[in-house]
């Protein structure tokens, strides 16, 4: 694992937090803030729309950062004959992030050309089924790591729905994550 991964897997609960939540709300009331601060027109905060976009796209990359060290760690200690395979969780990780640029940059032409709309659906359902599948990788390993036997989606489902909920689950999925990490002796 290089020092990023080890930086994430390493991170208190409260950092990762701060990081991909706080990050993301930060930024969104500084640019609200500084908007607002002054008298402007309907089509100067029609303008904030690309900031607005770049700074979703940032808290995603960073998320799908986290979601790929965990699930990449926990998939490296798991015993071989448990382990999940890895190919499409690494392109359900990058297909996101690709995605959130074309999406960016069609989000405005789609609102005045709904035919486009429906060119689009399908990759945006795939997108969101990937990011799924991810919420799905990571707690799976997680169980797979910190229990040594096969595990059902009833054994992962808390897990998942900690990451679903992520401000909250932080809070309790990267503490189990820093024990393996420790444990693991990295």
């Amino acid at each position: 694992m290089n020092t990023t991964w080890g930086f994430i897997l390493r991170a208190k609960h409260w950092q990762i937090f701060c990081l991909l939540f706080g990050l993301f709300i930060g930024w969104n009331v500084a640019i609200i803030r500084s908007i607002s601060a002054t008298e402007r027109s309907p089509q100067d905060f029609a303008s904030i729309g690309p900031l607005l976009g770049s700074v979703v796209a940032v808290s995603m990359f960073c998320m799908l950062a986290w979601l790929w060290s965990t699930g990449s760690f926990h998939s490296s200690i798991v015993f071989p004959a448990l382990r999940l395979k890895m190919g499409f969780f690494r392109f359900a990780l990058i297909y996101p992030a690709l995605y959130i640029f074309i999406f960016l940059a069609l989000f405005q032409s789609i609102s005045t050309k709904p035919a486009l709309f429906a060119i689009i659906f399908p990759f945006h359902c795939f997108g969101m089924f990937c990011i799924f599948y991810d919420f799905y990788f990571v707690p799976k390993n997680l169980i797979l790591a910190e229990t040594c036997k096969p595990a059902s989606f009833n054994d992962c489902a808390g897990p998942f729905v900690l990451i679903w909920f992520f401000p909250v689950g932080v809070w309790f999925i990267q503490p189990r994550i820093n024990r393996l990490y420790s444990q693991a002796g990295r």
